[in-house]
């Protein structure tokens, strides 16, 4: 593996003991990660042949592997053309770079998101869900070829209350004596 240009330059944060690139390095990260998003967005109505031949330009490993099955799914489905697009506002931590600089995470924080369900043909919207606020997490990998981040690997959806000081998640230890039907 080709020595990246900020491998020299990763520092270990103080607080969480992590390594962290140069704010240059996280913006492009940032940049990169925007560009795919609004790219899997743009494409949802784009010829099969179309979506398929761009995609590696924005994702990588296993997310690639799992869009091009998705594609290979709907192509081959006789199921009617229904498709979904998230929409959303977010807000993104770049994080937890490898010691080489060449993966981090990516936390997004996901307001106000909702899904509008499509007819592929048509393009009606059919139905819109509100799935409420979120936040996912995935691992983003630089192709030194092309130049470019690639969103490369989904790692978690985090629990609802997961950084946020004001909603806390109840925990008990015992379970109640009568719970569910038994009421």
């Amino acid at each position: 593996m080709s020595q990246l240009p900020w491998e020299s330059k990763m520092r270990r944060t103080n607080a969480e003991a992590e390594w962290m690139a140069p704010e240059e390095v996280v913006q492009q990260v940032r940049l990169h990660y925007f560009e795919a998003v609004n790219w899997l967005h743009d494409s949802t109505f784009e010829a099969w042949a179309a979506q398929w031949s761009e995609a590696p330009a924005h994702l990588s490993g296993s997310f690639l592997k799992r869009h091009q099955q998705a594609l290979m799914s709907n192509r081959d489905s006789s199921l009617p053309g229904i498709v979904g697009v998230l929409r959303c506002d977010h807000t993104i931590e770049v994080r937890h770079f490898s010691a080489q600089g060449g993966d981090c995470l990516i936390v997004d924080h996901q307001t106000g998101r909702r899904m509008a369900t499509y007819n592929r043909e048509t393009q009606q919207r059919l139905n819109t869900q509100d799935l409420g606020d979120g936040a996912v997490v995935y691992r983003m990998h630089y192709d030194s070829r092309s130049r470019r981040w690639k969103i490369d690997h989904f790692v978690q959806e985090l629990p609802v209350a997961w950084g946020s000081a004001r909603r806390r998640i109840r925990e008990t230890s015992n379970m109640p004596t009568s719970f569910g039907r038994d009421y």
